[in-house]
C-alpha cells in the first residue's frame, strides 16, 4: 500500500512540472528601443514593434558569413566542374593604413638622421627646416607612389600630414632631450643655451617696465620666480608644437586636395 500511495502522490506534480516545462525556457523578447515585452503569439514573425514601431530584425555578421557559406556551398553543388564563387573584394580605393604608418616612419627616421647630422654639423639645420616644411607633402606622394589605388582625398592629405608630423615630432623631440640632459648633467656645457634664455627674460623684463600700470609691479615680481619661467618655456615649447603639427595637417590637406584634382591614369 505505501507504494502505490507515493506514485499516486508524485503523479500530479510531475504532470505539472511537464506541462510547465515550455513555459519555463521561453524567454520573452523585449524592444531594444522602448523596453516592452513583445506578444509571444508574434514570435519568429514580428517585424517591427507593436508600441514604438522599432525594427526587431537584425542580420549579424556571423549570419552573413553563413549565408554566403550556404550560397557558396549551392553554387558548387549546382555547377561541380565550375570554379568557385569568388570572394568580396576589399574596396580598391581603401586606405592602407600600414603603408601610411610606415611612409610616416620614413619621415620621423629621417628627420632623426638629420638632427643627428645636425649635431656634428650645425651648418646641416636648414636642411633640416627644408624638411620639416616639405616632408608632409613628399611623404603623401611617397604612400600614392606605394599605393595607386587608394582615392586621396583632402581629410586623407590632412590625416597623413598629422600623422607624418606626430612622427618628427616624436623622433626630433626626443633626441633634442637626451642631447640637452647629457650636456646639462654630463658635459655641463649648456652656457649658451642659458645665456639665450637669461637674454628672453631680459627682453621680457624690459618690456614690460616700457609698459607702466596697476599690474607692472605683479608681472615683474613673477618673472622672478623659477617656476614661472619655467612654464613659460614649457608653454612655448608647446605652442610650437602645436603650430607645427597644424602647419603639417595643412600642408597635407592642400596635397592631398591637388591630388584629389589630379585624374588619375
Amino acid at each position: 500500500m505505501r507504494p502505490a500511495f507515493s506514485t499516486l502522490y508524485c503523479l500530479p506534480s510531475t504532470l505539472c512540472f511537464t506541462a510547465l516545462l515550455p513555459f519555463r525556457v521561453v524567454t520573452p523578447r523585449i524592444c531594444p528601443r522602448c523596453h516592452t515585452v513583445l506578444h509571444r503569439e508574434d514570435e519568429g514573425t514580428l517585424v517591427y514593434c507593436w508600441n514604438c514601431g522599432a525594427p526587431q530584425v537584425q542580420l549579424s555578421e556571423e549570419l552573413r558569413e553563413q549565408l554566403d557559406q550556404q550560397i557558396t556551398a549551392q553554387h558548387a553543388a549546382a555547377n561541380p566542374s565550375a570554379d568557385p564563387a569568388p570572394l568580396p573584394a576589399a574596396p580598391t580605393n581603401a586606405v592602407v593604413w600600414r603603408g601610411a604608418i610606415q611612409s610616416a616612419a620614413l619621415a620621423g627616421a629621417i628627420a632623426a638622421a638629420l638632427t643627428l647630422l645636425t649635431f656634428a654639423l650645425p651648418l646641416l639645420s636648414l636642411l633640416s627646416f627644408f624638411w620639416f616644411i616639405s616632408a608632409p607633402i613628399i611623404v603623401l606622394g611617397i604612400y600614392h607612389s606605394r599605393h595607386r589605388l587608394t582615392r586621396v582625398t583632402t581629410g586623407f592629405g590632412a590625416r597623413l600630414g598629422l600623422l607624418t608630423g606626430l612622427a618628427i615630432l616624436a623622433a626630433t623631440t626626443t633626441l633634442d632631450t637626451i642631447a640637452l640632459v647629457l650636456e646639462r648633467f654630463v658635459f655641463h656645457s649648456t652656457a649658451e643655451i642659458d645665456k639665450q634664455i637669461a637674454s628672453l627674460f631680459t627682453q621680457m623684463h624690459t618690456t614690460i617696465t616700457a609698459q607702466p600700470g596697476p599690474a607692472t609691479k605683479a608681472a615683474l615680481d613673477m618673472l622672478t620666480i623659477p617656476e614661472f619661467r619655467a612654464g613659460i618655456l614649457l608653454a612655448s615649447i608647446i605652442l610650437g608644437l602645436c603650430l607645427y603639427l597644424t602647419f603639417s595637417a595643412t600642408a597635407g590637406a592642400f596635397a592631398g586636395y591637388l591630388r584629389s584634382r589630379t585624374p588619375r591614369a
